[in-house]
């Protein structure tokens, strides 16, 4: 699939290569080198130059390169470039640039060597790379090999293994514990009538495991595809309310999930890694609002602009809305400032032409609001005022504003056969929040 990879620093020059097929040409990679590293026209991505395909990234001050002359999937070439340059900076300390590569030649052609096998990728996961290509001094290196020596089966267990993000035998605690975050943000924009014009939100799912073993993990959600799965397994013909559950989209899931057993009855089944990971991210199209917001912004002629915002808090009662900052803008030629909110405090940013309304917490239900008068300064020109919108800042711990909801998860061990301490929690944070005034 990849012919060769290529690094090129800034100023043009090949750092270091890789060629793994006999089907490479230097007269297109020297092409690729004057018309895009020299040139700085990186406006695609993807360049097709003497019936060849380059993919690049850039890291630092580095261009990483994939050169191919198959129709590769772009998806699988950009997500292996991505994972290299994370495989680098585990090596090198967490940097990778011009530098690292030139003091480290010999380690990257084996990394090179491990990491790709005739053009096709094969691996990246920097713990079982890091078992039998050591960085270090001499002394270091062959202390090391000596070390593991007896451990050549094992090594190769655990590269054409199932799950090479977990080694067997490896972890044991005396508390075995999952900890679930459901994080979500809310992306909203209302006009001047108070109507959505766009709603949704873009969430994601956090792990952190510390359990022995190697245990598996059922997962289930109340999404709309799985819960109409599990009526149809029980043979009920009762519809799933839009109220109970809720769908999901651009669903992308961590490699340690089983995607065959999702396509065939949705259930989410993986081995998880150990300590804190991104089991999966969605995107919600119908989000419920966390906050009520109503603003009235009228101008007075050229000497003041009379400001009227209410907020009220959509959520439960039980639920305390947490670093609330509402940005409220004023002209560029304000002179002062005279407003007076129920709760919190504001602060004037003269460089950010706008008003910084805080609040610390905000119980469900409640509501406050913030009024007054901006006085403003004569302009020689008069430019009209362009009305930037109102956005927001927010957490709100324990409420999905999707209404996503972990149904269940559960964890065996056949082996050990313990029990397992579950923890979830919901957050929601405000993203690109705006009302137009």
């Amino acid at each position: 699939m990849i012919s060769g990879i290529l690094i090129f620093n800034s100023a043009g020059e090949l750092v270091i290569s890789r060629f793994y097929k006999s089907d490479y040409s230097r007269v297109a990679a020297e092409a690729f080198r004057v018309k895009v590293v020299i040139a700085k026209n990186f406006s695609s991505p993807v360049m097709l130059l003497n019936n060849y395909s380059f993919l690049y990234i850039r890291s630092d001050d580095l261009i990483i390169v994939a050169m191919t002359k198959q129709n590769a999937n772009a998806n699988l070439v950009f997500a292996f470039l991505y994972q290299l340059i994370d495989v680098f900076k585990a090596y090198f300390e967490g940097s990778f640039n011009q530098d690292s590569i030139k003091s480290n030649f010999v380690l990257i052609y084996e990394l090179f060597d491990e990491v790709i096998d005739h053009g096709y990728p094969q691996i990246v996961a920097t713990e079982l790379l890091k078992q039998y290509i050591h960085h270090g001094t001499a002394q270091e290196i062959k202390g090391t090999a000596a070390q593991h020596i007896n451990d050549t089966l094992k090594i190769t267990s655990g590269i054409t293994g199932k799950t090479p993000w977990r080694e067997e035998g490896k972890y044991n605690y005396q508390k075995n514990e999952v900890y679930l975050d459901v994080i979500e943000q809310v992306n909203v924009i209302i006009n001047q009538q108070g109507k959505q014009l766009s709603s949704y939100c873009i969430g994601k799912i956090c792990m952190k495991s510390a359990l022995s073993g190697m245990p598996e993990c059922r997962f289930g959600l109340n999404d709309k595809v799985s819960m109409e799965q599990r009526h149809k397994a029980r043979g009920s013909n009762k519809q799933v309310s839009n109220k109970e559950s809720i769908e999901l989209e651009d669903i992308r899931f961590h490699k340690c999930v089983q995607l065959h057993k999702f396509d065939q009855d949705k259930t989410i089944l993986f081995i998880p890694p150990d300590g804190e990971f991104e089991l999966m991210s969605y995107r919600i199209n119908k989000t419920q609002l966390p906050f009520d917001v109503s603003a009235t912004v009228q101008e007075h002629g050229r000497n003041r602009v009379e400001y009227l915002v209410r907020l009220k808090a959509r959520y439960e009662a039980y639920v305390v809305g947490q670093d609330i900052v509402v940005n409220i803008p004023v002209p560029s030629n304000t002179s002062k400032v005279d407003l007076k909110c129920t709760i919190g405090k504001y602060v004037y940013e003269p460089s950010k032409h706008c008003v910084e309304w805080k609040i610390n917490k905000l119980a469900g239900g409640a509501s406050c609001t913030i009024k007054g008068d901006v006085a403003l300064t004569h302009l020689i020109i008069d430019k009209q005022w362009s009305k930037p919108p109102i956005t927001f800042q927010f957490t709100v711990p324990m409420w999905p504003s999707s209404g996503l909801k972990v149904r269940f998860l559960n964890v065996q061990e056949p082996k050990l056969n313990y029990k397992s301490i579950k923890w979830v929690r919901y957050i929601t944070n405000g993203g690109d929040y705006q009302i137009r005034i």
